[in-house]
């Protein structure tokens, strides 16, 4: 797998600025560097094989010496200086620079971490490489962190759904799912009747709790493989992969009216907030928008029709199957 490339420098410089210190004592203190470094240094021959390690890179691996030292750095987990898994090395190191980037690292344990990684080719007078020089650190906390603010931001944070964000992303796929293996593929968009009264009566905490509900009602309709949504306010949306038959989501679209048009317990009282259920079908030649459309204008349509009701919009037919409370 490819990894993010960030950055590509220059060329190098072809000799090493003059030291006023002797050799020996550049060499000494070049040593104390490397052994001082808090991020992980490995050094490997013109074949990447490992011919120098410091201990930062010990210590995040959890390898030993012995178990490094002249071995190829791919079988330690390092991701080889090939293309396909890190993206334009090959030409940064060719050009005499150096490859920065994302990459991963297999420790002695099994455990895979996240490395921001810097690549650096030496060379001799002929030009041939010599050494490589990586250079990472540990960024798994922070690939992890950013993992999660992915996830909510894909997340509805009152109920725990999928959110609109979600909801567009997860339909494509359940498009492109339906177009590669035919099968019946709907969409229900849910509105709740009159929920503006109940924050009007009962308080705004009341209305969220009626939501977290709602939620929790519309998953328990559907199955593991379908996909329920909270859009925005009171308004949420199911996507029905695989139903096989018409007759199946009506069977859904139905039960879903008759579970949320149960009495909601508040505060020693019971508040009934019904929904208008509008769904339709998954037609080749459909994209995102006009579905989305389609199953929109069905849910006014329902509204129009009464309210606490469930209309099924068949786009083939030109049928639509409607159910009222």
């Amino acid at each position: 797998m490819q990894r993010q490339h960030w950055t590509k420098s220059g060329p190098l410089p072809a000799t090493l600025p003059a030291m006023a210190e002797p050799p020996s004592k550049v060499n000494a203190l070049s040593s104390q560097v490397l052994q001082a470094c808090g991020d992980a240094v490995v050094v490997s021959d013109g074949l990447d094989r490992i011919v120098m390690v410091n201990p930062a890179f010990l210590a995040m691996t959890g390898l030993s010496p012995s178990e490094v030292m002249g071995h190829s750095a791919e079988l330690l987990g390092m991701a080889p200086l090939r293309n396909s898994h890190l993206n334009g090395v090959r030409a940064s190191l060719e050009a005499g620079g150096r490859w920065s980037g994302e990459s991963t690292q297999t420790c002695a344990d099994g455990q895979q971490i996240d490395t921001c990684l810097t690549v650096t080719a030496l060379r001799n007078e002929a030009g041939q490489i010599t050494q490589h020089i990586r250079t990472f650190n540990d960024i798994t906390a922070l690939k992890q962190q950013q993992r999660v603010l992915a996830e909510q931001a894909r997340h509805d944070s009152l109920t725990g759904l999928p959110n609109r964000r979600a909801f567009g992303e997860r339909l494509q796929q359940a498009m492109s799912r339906a177009r590669r293996q035919p099968q019946t593929m709907a969409v229900l968009y849910v509105d709740l009747d009159g929920f503006k009264l109940v924050n009007d009566r009962h308080g705004h905490a009341a209305g969220d709790q009626v939501l977290v509900e709602v939620g929790r009602r519309l998953d328990a309709c559907v199955r593991l493989t379908d996909c329920v949504c909270r859009l925005s306010g009171d308004e949420f949306t199911v996507i029905l992969e695989g139903a096989g038959h018409p007759d199946e989501v009506r069977r859904i679209g139905n039960r879903i009216l008759e579970r949320l048009s149960l009495p909601h317990p508040l505060d020693g009282q019971t508040v009934v907030v019904t929904p208008s259920i509008g769904g339709t079908l998954f037609i080749v030649g459909d994209n995102a928008s006009t579905l989305c459309q389609r199953a929109d204008e069905t849910m006014y349509e329902a509204k129009r029709a009464g309210k606490g009701r469930f209309i099924l919009n068949l786009p083939q037919t030109e049928m639509k199957q409607e159910q009222g409370t």
